[in-house]
């Protein structure tokens, strides 16, 4: 028993509280998106995805470390360099020719990491049009 009440019933609570907290910044990201006419078609369904999917990333690291401190620093740790830099390592490898095939390849690894995914779409999405204009030279 946890709080009182059963471990199942305090994990989907906690999963419940975790998606409404992260819907409150993602509703606000696509509300700017919209606001300034940014051009990301169908970006919703990546924050729709990752509200869902964050959480429970979250709380598989949780359960690899004895420490909260701990924890919380991995995750920040593996959000800044494989929600930030890998995405964009990763989008210009895709562009250099002798680099494409390991770009393909890291990113289906790195897929299953939801910042990674939001991050990648994103920036894919938004470069559709950079990315199709420079392979062609």
């Amino acid at each position: 028993m946890v709080s009182g009440c059963s471990v199942l019933a305090y994990w989907v609570g906690n999963y419940i509280a975790d998606i409404l907290f992260q819907a409150m910044p993602s509703v606000v990201a696509i509300l700017g998106i919209h606001y300034f006419d940014i051009s990301v078609p169908d970006v919703e369904y990546l924050f729709l995805i990752t509200i869902f999917a964050n959480p429970a990333f979250i709380y598989f690291f949780s359960f690899l470390c004895d420490k909260d401190e701990t924890g919380s620093l991995l995750i920040k740790l593996v959000y800044f360099v494989i929600g930030i830099i890998g995405p964009i390592a990763i989008s210009v490898l895709q562009v250099i020719p002798k680099t494409m095939d390991t770009a393909n390849y890291l990113r289906w690894f790195f897929y299953p990491i939801p910042i990674y995914s939001l991050s990648f779409g994103y920036i894919s999405i938004a470069n559709m049009e950079i990315v199709t204009l420079v392979r062609k030279l």
